[in-house]
């Protein structure tokens, strides 16, 4: 086809088709005043059912290769090739853009587009539907994720212990008690970010425990050490042996001091002494002074209490009490030793106690304290470094279920310098019956598992004020039932054996078994020799179990 035009413009088409190898040539020319001559030449070729295979190899680290492999058929009338020429004399913009997708219909398009800049724009459609095969697309991604929140309305259960607790008595409740979780759409956590293992990774649940244990050695190097201190202004105090002990009855820790010198006495005498044991430290308060002379020689020694003996006589002056205002049982505490210094801290159950439930005539606040934790079966752990009086049960873990629990400290035979073991023969009971006095509720509190026939005597005190005070003063009334194997142990005081205290759960290696009991009382003693100078620290507990019956 040719066309003459005023401007001599010439333009030439030539097709040429050959369907015996399936291929088709194409070739437009044309002149023009602007002396532009442009091309297209496009071929394709491809027998029957042509199949092709792209393998891509890669690997995300230097030790898991991946492989992936697409494979796929195509029909007969297909593009294989396509090859544009062009030359034009203006700058030009050129974009291409190529789409495909895989839809139900399994339709696969290619578009190019071309753009010359804003007169001239060609568009070349390429489509086609793959009947034989099917292609997918295959995505890897990697790399960690942005923080964020996370909020959703279905309750999410938390992680460890859930505790309950009812601040008012509900007489009519009926048996069992249903918990009803309503959704809530403010149920959020933090998502902090990162890959399969987080960035920040979470830190593990602290409701678990793991029991101290001394390593087994073949020999134990000691290098005991024992020095004194004066509180006030830190001058130091030489001792020649101390002796403290405490047990579950008592409110403060009792020692006894020898000095080494009268001058160390003097210093000594009605001041608060921080003694350090092989790394441990002890506060005693000095008291009563004494001295002792005989032919040629003369020693000086104290008696002297815990720190916790700055609330109590004579330190402090006894005074009466009646709670006019209804507070809670840890509220009554905090209020009888506020603007001491001392703090109280629970590991109890507190409960309400109405106003002019509770009243005491001439007790110090130690005193009061100490009568407040026994009416309630519990007893107190005075950390005399920080000064904080924390009030735990008794029985933390009462005799029946020892057998499950985890103990705080387990010894060996490796470190038992001395082991002695013998009965305390005590009334049985399974229940018993605890009531307040004038306010306060009557309960009859029965072991779990048992009749409940064999009682203990009556119990009656004033803070009986609700049912958690009853349960908690009839399950160490009832853990103080029965016969009891009392052991008496001596040990080292060494880095991975401190000092055991009262109220933990001691296990003890006899033999392949270990039996588990509760620390009744402790003390620790350390002496000096004053010919060579060297120090002996020995520490014993006294443990007790309930008897296995035969």
């Amino acid at each position: 086809m040719i066309f003459k035009t005023s401007e001599i413009i010439e333009q030439q088409l030539t097709l040429s088709q050959r369907s015996q190898s399936h291929a088709a040539y194409a070739v437009f020319a044309w002149d023009s005043f602007f002396s532009l001559k442009q091309q297209i030449v496009m071929v394709w070729n491809t027998p029957p059912l042509a199949g092709e295979i792209f393998a891509v190899n890669w690997q995300w680290n230097t030790l898991v290769p991946f492989q992936l492999n697409m494979n796929w058929l195509v029909p007969e009338a297909h593009c294989q090739q396509a090859i544009s020429k062009w030359i034009v004399p203006e700058p030009q913009q050129t974009m291409l853009e190529m789409q495909w997708s895989q839809a139900a219909a399994k339709n696969q398009q290619i578009t190019v587009k071309l753009h010359i800049g804003e007169q001239l724009a060609t568009e070349i459609a390429l489509s086609y539907t793959n009947i034989q095969s099917q292609g997918d697309n295959k995505t890897v991604a990697w790399a960690p994720h942005a923080a964020r929140w996370v909020c959703s309305s279905k309750y999410v259960p938390p992680v460890g212990k859930v505790t309950l607790r009812f601040s008012e008595p509900w007489i009519n409740s009926t048996s069992p008690t249903q918990l009803r979780f309503t959704a809530s759409p403010n149920v959020c956590y933090r998502d902090d970010g990162g890959g399969l293992i987080g960035t920040n990774p979470s830190l593990p649940t602290i409701d678990f425990k793991i029991p101290i244990e001394p390593q087994i050695r073949r020999s134990y190097l000691m290098q005991p050490q024992i020095s004194c201190v004066r509180v006030i202004d830190g001058v130091a105090v030489v001792l020649k042996s101390v002796s403290i002990s405490q047990s579950r009855s008592q409110w403060a820790s009792s020692g006894s001091l020898a000095f080494s010198s009268r001058i160390d006495a003097e210093r000594a005498a009605n001041e608060l002494l921080k003694i350090s044991i092989n790394g441990y430290d002890f506060y005693l308060l000095c008291e009563s002074p004494s001295e002792s002379k005989a032919f040629g020689k003369t020693s000086y020694s104290a008696t002297g209490r815990g720190r916790l003996a700055t609330l109590a006589s004579p330190n402090r002056k006894a005074i009466n009490y009646v709670n006019v205002v209804s507070r809670s049982f840890i509220g009554l505490m905090a209020d009888i030793v506020a603007n001491t210094g001392w703090t109280v801290a629970s590991q109890i159950t507190d409960y309400p106690v109405p106003a002019n439930a509770f009243s005491y005539a001439a007790k110090t606040p130690a005193e009061a304290i100490n009568i407040m934790a026994n009416s309630i079966g519990a007893m107190l752990d005075v950390n005399d470094e920080t000064q904080t009086i924390t009030v735990i049960p008794q029985w933390p873990v009462v005799p029946w279920n020892t057998a499950s629990a985890i103990p705080d400290v387990i010894l060996h035979d490796g470190v038992i310098l001395e082991f002695n073991e013998r009965i305390d023969i005590r009334p049985n009971a399974n229940a018993v019956f605890v009531r307040g006095e004038q306010q306060g509720v009557a309960a009859k509190v029965k072991r779990f598992g048992t009749a409940g026939d064999n009682f203990a005597a009556d119990i009656v005190d004033k803070l009986i004020t609700d049912n958690q005070a009853a349960r908690m003063r009839a399950t160490a009334e009832l853990a103080n039932a029965g016969n009891k194997v009392q052991n008496s142990i001596r040990a080292k005081v060494m880095a991975d054996l401190p000092p055991m205290r009262p109220g933990m759960l001691i296990g003890v290696r006899k033999g392949a078994e270990v039996f588990k009991s509760v620390c009744e009382s402790f003390s620790i003693s350390g002496s000096v020799n004053e010919s060579t100078g060297m120090v002996t620290v020995n520490q014993t507990v006294t443990l007790l179990r309930n008897e296995v019956a035969a």
